[in-house]
């Protein structure tokens, strides 16, 4: 009796921790920059705190194939939260390519340590605005607090899944791309008409050599636009990222509906 119980207390727990890796795998809080143990420890803590409460009525009894089965499922249920909280910030990167390429600052690069790749540095800079934006609205914790409330509406150990999460996720990433591409607009209007007018200028007098000077104008009318319209980039992406409550909603609903 005492070692089926020990049994059924350390698989529930294992597949807790299952769904907990997932989550940080993918998610970005608190990031790949952030050192292995440190995110362990975070997994760890996630896991003493949610086995307090998760249900394991439906936890296999046995360690059989069965089990392992359950383990990639809960692997499943938490790299598509935190796929979907990483979705919220690529409108903000989005965002900082479409400003980057807009005003002429796409060939200077950084090292993007989140992607382990060359990132243009006015992308950069926005994607790291944007990031602060998120974080001040608290959609780490609520990220955190659908994870947590997952054990309760997907205990662990249940059958879920259905291709309709994948539909989901793929409506969540068009969404962002959409909506980082739409806040930038009004930069690229502004520099499509610089261009226009800079080409306009040496058409009609060619001695002026005004592409020469043409960078200069770009850089000036682009941040200055930026300047001007900050707040309202601010408030779109705030608005936008508020919405994560609303899509972790769908993706768990669509979650709970592949179940028996």
């Amino acid at each position: 009796m005492l070692e089926a119980l020990l049994l059924s207390s350390s698989t529930g727990f294992a597949l807790v921790v299952a769904r907990l890796a997932g989550f940080v795998l993918t998610s970005p809080f608190p990031g790949a920059h952030v050192s292995t143990s440190q995110r362990i420890g975070l997994v760890a803590v996630l896991a003493w705190l949610a086995s307090g409460f998760a249900p394991t009525a439906s936890v296999p009894g046995g360690l059989g194939l069965g089990l392992f089965l359950h383990v990639g499922m809960e692997v499943g249920v938490g790299l598509v939260i935190g796929i979907a909280f990483r979705m919220l910030f690529f409108a903000g990167e989005v965002l900082g390519q479409v400003v980057s390429q807009a005003i002429g600052l796409s060939s200077p690069s950084v090292l993007n340590p989140t992607i382990e790749s060359e990132d243009a540095i006015m992308a950069r800079v926005v994607t790291l605005v944007a990031m602060l934006l998120v974080l001040s609205i608290g959609a780490h914790r609520i990220a955190l607090a659908y994870l947590l409330e997952s054990f309760r509406a997907l205990p662990v150990g249940s059958n879920v899944g259905s291709s309709e999460v994948a539909f989901r996720l793929v409506d969540l990433t068009i969404a962002s791309f959409a909506e980082g591409v739409r806040i930038g607009l009004p930069i690229v209007a502004v520099a499509l008409v610089v261009q226009l007018a800079l080409a306009m200028i040496a058409r009609a007098a060619p001695a002026l050599q005004i592409f020469s000077v043409g960078l200069s104008v770009l850089l000036a009318t682009g941040f200055a636009t930026l300047f001007v319209s900050f707040g309202e980039f601010a408030s779109r992406l705030v608005a936008y990222d508020g919405s994560l409550g609303a899509r972790l909603d769908e993706i768990l609903g669509a979650m709970m509906r592949g179940g028996p």
